[in-house]
């Protein structure tokens, strides 16, 4: 067995972290980061969580509810994100999703070396499209033995014209000018909505989960258009599938109570489009009143959100989660 190093977690208090060094890429060195909370015992059951565009783990309450229901709580802050940004790297930067696959593949394969019971892959956002990506890929391994999918990027959130012309050109021109600075991102209300300081409930690190997002570059629009494509063209899971998102998504250029119970980010409407587009065996879940990340709604959604999560494991899962800890 690999011998692995955590050390003692510098945002969250009784947390731990595992850097993981990766081969270099087109910026040099590259590094993911593996979150966990500290524990003298590990549960059979674990997840491993995988956080959106600009985003990074931070879902202190989240991990501790579902160590209290038997399961260990996994997070990876990607490469260029989080944790694990390196001085000489631009945040977010992505030319092919494979990047994030390696990330995810390697944090599989070592939770995997810890935990003897089943372990879902999570994935929120841009990381629900990439999980749903990679449990295509990886489905003829054991890396993972459930999908759950928290509000995923199925396709982005401008208007048609946008969609069907703009990306496609800035995503072409990204095969060469990979570099390139283009303008993107998302309404300006949802870090407020969200942040303590502003009308929010969490406290976080806005260094690495700003309200306005760093300029992204082709290569990013690039690898991110193309990733869409595939799953809207159709892939098969051979694994259980949870597919949850927020009844409504809200979109305004005032702020509004409404950005604090809808989806502020994507459009729900594509979420419900391309569920379709999956060949699994799918459950979906459909919250009212939650917000973009389900983990951060209000404390009843969210408490809601956890429970249909652990109903649906203990269905797909019985009397697994209960057997004890290692």
């Amino acid at each position: 067995m690999e011998k692995l190093h955590f050390q003692d977690d510098d945002e969250l208090i009784g947390f731990e972290k595992l850097i993981i060094s990766q081969p270099d890429d087109y910026e040099g060195r590259v590094v993911c980061t593996l979150v966990r909370m500290k524990s003298s015992q590990r549960k059979k059951m674990a997840v491993l969580h995988v956080h959106g565009f600009n985003d990074y783990f931070f879902h202190e309450e989240t991990a501790r509810q579902f160590f209290l229901h038997h399961i260990d709580f996994y997070a990876v802050d990607v490469r260029k994100s989080g944790r694990s940004i390196l001085p000489h790297q631009k945040m977010n930067t992505m030319r092919d999703v494979q990047e994030q696959f390696d990330d995810i593949k390697k944090c599989l394969e070592i939770i995997r070396q810890l935990h003897h019971g089943p372990v879902i892959l999570f994935g929120h956002s841009l990381g629900g499209l990439l999980a749903a990506l990679f449990a295509e890929k990886y489905k003829n391994t054991d890396l993972f033995d459930a999908v759950f999918l928290n509000s995923p990027f199925f396709e982005q959130n401008k208007d048609v014209l946008t969609r069907k012309l703009l990306i496609p050109a800035v995503a072409s021109l990204g095969k060469k000018r990979s570099q390139l600075l283009v303008p993107g991102g998302f309404s300006r209300f949802y870090g407020p909505s969200l942040h303590v300081y502003d009308h929010g409930l969490w406290h976080y690190n806005l260094s690495w989960k700003p309200h306005v997002a760093a300029l992204v570059n082709a290569g990013w629009v690039r690898a991110v258009y193309q990733a869409q494509k595939k799953l809207q063209s159709g892939i098969a899971i051979n694994v259980p599938v949870l597919l949850a998102y927020p009844k409504e998504s809200y979109a305004g250029f005032r702020w509004n109570k409404k950005f604090m119970s809808a989806d502020a980010v994507v459009n729900v409407k594509h979420i419900e489009k391309y569920a379709t587009s999956i060949n699994a065996s799918m459950e979906i879940l459909v919250i009212r009143d939650a917000v973009h990340d389900l983990f951060l709604s209000a404390p009843e959604i969210r408490g809601k959100v956890i429970n249909e999560i652990i109903q649906w494991i203990d269905r797909i899962f019985p009397e697994k989660r209960n057997q004890g800890d290692k």
